[in-house]
């Protein structure tokens, strides 16, 4: 496997790269060769050479794991010698995400003539009594919809769609999960299972509705001010200078010394940085970095527990392992990050900042929000539908918006133009967004099994043994196999919505 080995070795060289490459672009707007990075690497996999090195590994009789090392290798050599076409479409793929990557890291909201900050549109959202307030904020985010299209949106969509036809796709969204190691059948029944709980989700908001803003239903424009009703103390003001001391100390929780990894921090908010949060594993076991925007409220690390989440798991994946650690799962990735995010209402780490008095709201807004999670599968379908209509205009996406919210929820479609573009992932991380939700799915079905082994109600009752259970569980195998056979093989049961429903 030397030769195979080797070769990985060159491609994730090239890897490390274009994520120090994008880690700029993400944090300062400048963009030092992003193409020409991808260029490079696509010659790189264009190589018949190297191809012909993967196929003659692949006819070798092999045991399981090198078997699976050559599986990952070929599903990510094997699109760059199908035809010329393909990867000239690849090449303008690549090159038009990034144009709009800039726009949209570069891009600021304004509220009545004046510059605000995504930070700033979120805490409008969750503080200001003002509901007129609340919804002008909730559309300042719908101006960046068609500065996005007009700087070829929809001609980005157009050509994922070009590229899964060439490739012998039913369409985009089959050919991602393909590429993902995921059933195209994954979704089929998450309408069907999701329905019964359609109509406890909205009683639910409507009894928070009367309860807190004397409405009968919450508009979009209501749902983080009232989470801030249901649990004031997300809203509480913290010094957040003191932040990785409060992180680390969590994370010694699990057995987990951060202190011992190469993990680097940009968190406060400043001009043509991305409003988002992300991780960026530069490479695994070696350099991980954090982007996030923060403004000293406490929800807010929920945001640094989830990336830092990222950041641990790459550090502990074996750094040798370059290939199997090619083969993890988003859904993994995000579903551990998830689940160190969630701690976020656990005493394990508000106990840094308050008493056992805030016991009760979160235990309310973790049930509350388990709830109202559901309606993020609106956005997940939104980023299928893309791609199995004709998109020609802003207006055909939002009535497919409006469409779409509307069988899946009942939502009601309003006059304003939908913020959606906003989401930085339709642009750059297509047929992603899945990941977040199954990842909270694998969570549930991870704490249940952890609980029933080690005779448990809690993760905070045994964190170090946690700790364990996720590395030498999850992390170390998640390599080895497909997200399905891994979930099987930890839960003993195919994946399924009934994990986080029931």
């Amino acid at each position: 496997m030397e030769r195979l080995l080797n070769m990985a070795k060159k491609l994730d060289e090239m890897e490390t790269n274009i994520s120090k490459l994008t880690w700029v672009q993400y944090t300062v707007g400048y963009d030092f060769g992003i193409e020409e990075a991808y260029k490079e690497i696509n010659e790189f996999l264009e190589d018949k050479k190297n191809y012909e090195l993967v196929l003659e590994y692949k006819e070798k009789d092999l045991n399981p794991e090198d078997k699976r090392r050559v599986e990952i290798v070929y599903n990510m050599i094997k699109p760059y010698h199908l035809s010329k076409e393909l990867n000239d479409l690849n090449l303008e793929i690549q090159k038009k995400t990034n144009e709009l990557s800039m726009i949209l890291n570069t891009f600021r909201f304004k509220i009545d003539g004046k510059e605000v900050s995504s930070v700033e549109i979120a805490q409008i959202l969750s503080n200001e009594e003002d509901r007129d307030l609340r919804k002008k904020a909730y559309f300042a985010r719908n101006q960046i919809n068609k500065p996005l299209v007009d700087g070829g949106f929809i001609d980005l969509i157009n050509l994922r769609k070009e590229y899964a036809k060439a490739y012998g796709d039913k369409n985009f969204v089959e050919h991602k999960l393909k590429m993902n190691e995921l059933s195209p059948s994954i979704f089929d029944n998450w309408k069907e299972d999701l329905n019964p709980y359609i109509d406890t989700l909205n009683n639910k908001r409507g009894e928070y509705a009367r309860r807190f803003i004397n409405e009968e239903e919450l508009m979009p424009w209501d749902g983080a001010y009232v989470k801030s009703k249901i649990a004031p103390a997300l809203n509480t003001t913290v010094d957040m200078s003191n932040y990785y001391d409060y992180v680390r100390n969590f994370f010694l929780n699990f057995g987990i010394d951060i202190d011992k990894f190469n993990i680097t921090y940009d968190i406060f908010p400043r001009k043509n940085k991305s409003e988002w949060g992300y991780n960026f594993p530069i490479k695994n076991g070696v350099d991980s970095r954090i982007l996030a925007n923060v403004k000293n409220k406490y929800h807010e690390y929920g945001v640094l527990l989830h990336e830092t989440g990222h950041g641990v798991h790459s550090f502990l994946l074996d750094p040798e392992e370059i290939i199997l650690n090619a083969g993890v799962s988003g859904i993994v990735t995000e579903g551990i990050a998830n689940l160190f995010g969630g701690f976020l209402y656990d005493e394990l780490f508000y106990k840094n900042f308050f008493d056992s008095s805030v016991k009760e709201q979160f235990e309310e807004m973790q049930e509350y929000e388990k709830l109202d999670y559901l309606r993020f599968v609106g956005d997940i379908f939104l980023d299928h539908e893309l791609y199995k209509n004709d998109i020609k205009s802003l207006d055909d996406i939002y009535n497919l918006y409006f469409k779409l919210n509307g069988e899946l929820f009942g939502d009601k479609p309003y006059s304003e133009e939908p913020p959606f573009a906003y989401r930085i992932h339709y642009t750059t991380h297509p047929i992603y967004m899945h990941n977040y939700f199954m990842g909270d799915v694998t969570c549930e079905m991870l704490k249940k099994v952890f609980y029933k082994k080690y005779n448990v109600n809690s993760v905070a009752e045994k964190p170090k043994e946690f700790g364990d259970f996720l590395i030498n569980e999850v992390i170390k195998p998640s390599g080895l196999y497909k997200y399905e056979e891994l979930f099987e093989r930890i839960s003993g049961d195919k994946f399924s919505l009934k994990w986080y429903l029931e």
